[in-house]
């Protein structure tokens, strides 16, 4: 089995092309588009599950305030509803 920091090095060089390479082709293809949308996908996935078995009570909390502002950004109307709403049940004791 590789060695693990061996990986890590392996992955900031690969990263680092790719950055390159991004900077210096302004245009992509469909299928790039879709490797990178892949690729994204997967980093993502990496990141979720190391944070939250490194802290799994601050990165829920970071979570849901990146869904509550992506929410809000989507349905600004909505997210005021429920935003005066959350406001008048606090007021009432609720």
């Amino acid at each position: 089995m590789p060695d693990s920091t061996q990986n890590q090095s392996d992955i900031l060089i690969l990263a680092e092309k790719l950055i390159q390479a991004l900077d210096t082709d302004n245009e992509l293809s469909d299928k790039e588009e879709a490797a990178l949308t892949r690729l994204e996908f997967v980093i993502e996935s990496k990141l979720f599950l190391q944070d939250s078995r490194e802290s799994p009570d601050e990165f829920l909390l970071e979570r849901f305030q990146d869904r509550l502002v992506e929410f809000e950004q989507e349905h600004p109307s909505l997210a005021g509803l429920v935003r005066r709403i959350s406001n008048s049940l606090s007021n009432m004791g609720v």
